[in-house]
């Protein structure tokens, strides 16, 4: 089966493929990569000796948690953008395993020899959760969700969505421009509201507000469905929204601003979702046209690119790095100690870049890329 019905209609304006390298959709990353960074430096750091600094800065990156909302959202958005015709669904789930789970397995065996160095207890099953990326459908449980490399709990939101993309790109393509607003409307609704709800859910279900808002798999693949129509959108050229500057603004006005007046069950995702949305399109449209970014410098952009296996080594090191200090009774100031954690953070990343995460998709998919795979029958 192919991973897009030759048969199903083309908006009008649709190019057969994309031909705009997403630099700024890149760069962005980095930067909703950079505000997860802040949120759990200034939420978990022990080894500082400006306690009194913290609350004020934890206040600043509240909302760093609605980051992950920016990534489902893109994710959704880059694979429609970059979805070919006759791909086939068994290549588009090979090539997406390759880019994910060497560098989810190299930081997964980081986290047990830190928890093993830290004298912390390692559970198999949590650990067979983890590596089965299946961590996310336990309800109520922050051990399994968070245990090992915590934000692998993301992850596993990630294997739903790739495990569904085939499917869903057959159906939203087939949506003409009104059905494909009406699921980026709907979407961000549902998003936005869902907040309002979790009490009658957690009265039927027994599961917890975070768990319904920010950890179940099925409710975050709302985000990156909205993600998919969006891309077919601003791919027809039918996308009409604010430009990048405005977009920007409103994102960063609600994440450092009212999100702090909500109630806490918003922080997750509800008060970022639209200007969120508003934003990738943006950065999008302004690739496509040609215009000006402040997120396409080269630097930035490859920022952006290691951005993936940022996130997923820099909790390991903001917990390494405060046994570290409390164990030898270092303490350091707060400016000092979130700077060489982040530079630890950088080059460990890049190396998981550059020695794990780039080789593992060249080798996992070395004989896909020596002959282009015939069509399948639909």
């Amino acid at each position: 089966m192919s991973l897009i019905s030759p048969v199903a209609p083309r908006l009008s304006g649709e190019p057969s493929t994309p031909r705009v390298r997403l630099d700024s959709l890149t760069g962005l990353r980095w930067y909703a990569a950079l505000l997860v960074f802040c949120y759990h430096f200034f939420y978990e750091e022990r080894g500082s000796g400006t306690s009194g600094h913290l609350g004020k800065l934890r206040q600043v990156f509240y909302d760093g948690p609605s980051a992950v909302s920016f990534f489902f959202i893109l994710s959704g958005f880059v694979l429609a953008w970059s979805a070919r015709p006759h791909d086939t669904v068994t290549g588009f789930w090979r090539r997406r395993f390759a880019r994910i789970y060497p560098s989810h397995l190299a930081t997964f065996v980081l986290a047990v020899v830190t928890m093993v160095w830290m004298g912390k207890a390692l559970d198999l099953k949590i650990a067979l959760g983890n590596l089965s990326l299946l961590q996310s459908w336990v309800p109520n449980r922050t051990d399994w969700w968070f245990g090992y490399n915590g934000v692998s709990w993301s992850l596993s939101c990630e294997a739903l969505f790739y495990l569904s993309f085939p499917f869903l790109i057959r159906l939203i393509r087939r949506l003409p421009a009104r059905g494909l607003w009406a699921t980026v409307i709907v979407g961000n609704l549902c998003v936005a509201l869902l907040p309002l709800y979790t009490a009658p859910i957690g009265h039927a279900t027994g599961w917890d507000a975070k768990y319904v808002l920010y950890i179940l798999p099925p409710v975050r693949l709302i985000e990156f469905v909205i993600g998919i129509a969006l891309a077919l959108l601003v791919k027809s050229g039918a996308w009409r929204g604010p430009g990048l500057i405005a977009s920007l603004s409103l994102s960063l006005f609600v994440v450092f601003g009212p999100v702090h007046v909500m109630p806490y069950n918003f922080h997750w995702a509800a008060d970022s979702v639209i200007p969120y949305t508003l934003t990738i399109a943006a950065a999008a449209c302004a690739d496509v046209k040609g215009e000006p970014s402040p997120f396409r410098n080269r630097y930035v952009v490859y920022l952006g690119e290691i951005s993936f296996a940022f996130y997923l080594v820099h909790e390991i090191v903001i917990f390494s790095t405060n046994h570290f200090f409390t164990s030898h009774h270092y303490v350091l100031p707060v400016t000092l100690h979130a700077g060489l954690v982040l530079s630890i953070s950088v080059f460990a990343a890049v190396l998981l870049h550059e020695w794990v995460e780039k080789p593992g998709v060249k080798l996992l998919t070395r004989s896909r890329t020596r002959r282009k795979p015939a069509p399948e029958a639909v």
